[in-house]
């Protein structure tokens, strides 16, 4: 019985020597897979940065440019006024003339 024993404890010895072992390869793979993803997110959000930065001055250059367009809009209206104003005063003298 104690021989019994003995062997059963070998096995059971053998055993755990094999699972911490599969143990051990199976952290080290998953240690390398978590830094092998950790690298490829830190490049990802490199890149996510970089868009930011090219939508932001997009933007930014589009915000101007539509200032301009808004400037331009003010001063032809303006013109418009004047002209409209100048055109009715050349139709009043005109009338008062006849």
């Amino acid at each position: 019985m104690a021989e019994e024993l003995s062997d059963v404890l070998i096995r059971l010895d053998s055993r755990m020597a094999s699972i911490e072992s599969r143990l051990s390869g199976l952290e080290s793979r998953t240690t390398a897979g978590f830094e092998s993803l950790d690298s490829r997110l830190t490049s990802v959000e490199s890149k996510i940065a970089s868009v930011d930065r090219n939508v932001a001055e997009l933007r930014d250059d589009t915000l101007s440019h539509f200032d301009g367009v808004y400037t331009r809009f003010d001063r032809l209206e303006s013109e418009y006024q004047a002209l409209s104003a100048a055109v009715k005063r050349i139709e009043d003298q005109s009338e008062s003339e006849n």
